[in-house]
């Protein structure tokens, strides 16, 4: 399946793999899809604006509260897509996302789309067994989100990037 006339907002968090996000969104671009790409803070700690908006093809979205290009009441342009993916998904996004906590643009963005949200978490093993951190994740399948994990690799990281791509087909089919 091509992804062509699809929309997906890329949501990125400040884990180690962020680094391998470039090369799936060219993929999905190469695909048919529009990308849309927001990021936590954070994650500037991790890579650049311009490697993602370059990759993307779009502007890259990070603070809720900058001077807009252009006037989005309710942050209705932003949420308005076929499908959010959150890669590589932290444990303080997974949190927040399932206690509705809406503190910078990714978190309010999860709040506000309606539309079907894939998380591929990334944290060590130690975080990722611990009972909040699984009770989380439980709470965000129950509303409906999809997990994939690397089932590889060791627990919590993230799937390589043809797992999410196939991850993504399936979702939008």
């Amino acid at each position: 399946m091509h992804l062509k006339g699809k929309t997906i907002t890329v949501g990125l968090t400040a884990c180690t793999p962020v680094d391998r996000m470039p090369a799936l969104m060219r993929e999905l671009r190469k695909q048919g899809a529009r990308l849309k790409v927001t990021l936590t803070p954070n994650t500037l700690h991790f890579i650049t604006p311009l490697v993602l908006s370059r990759a993307a093809d779009c502007a890259v979205d990070i603070d809720a509260f900058k001077d807009p290009a252009v006037w989005d009441s309710g942050h209705r342009s932003i949420a308005e897509t076929d499908m959010l993916l959150i890669a590589p998904a932290s444990a303080n996004t997974i949190g927040k996302a399932a206690n509705g906590i809406a503190d910078n643009l990714l978190t309010t963005t999860i709040l506000s789309t309606s539309a079907p949200i894939i998380f591929a978490p990334h944290m060590n093993p130690a975080m990722y067994t611990q009972k909040s951190v699984q009770r989380n994740i439980q709470i965000l399948k129950e509303d409906g989100a999809v997990f994939i994990d690397n089932l590889k690799g060791r627990p919590g990281s993230m799937p390589e990037n043809d797992v999410i791509l196939q991850a993504i087909k399936d979702l939008l089919q």
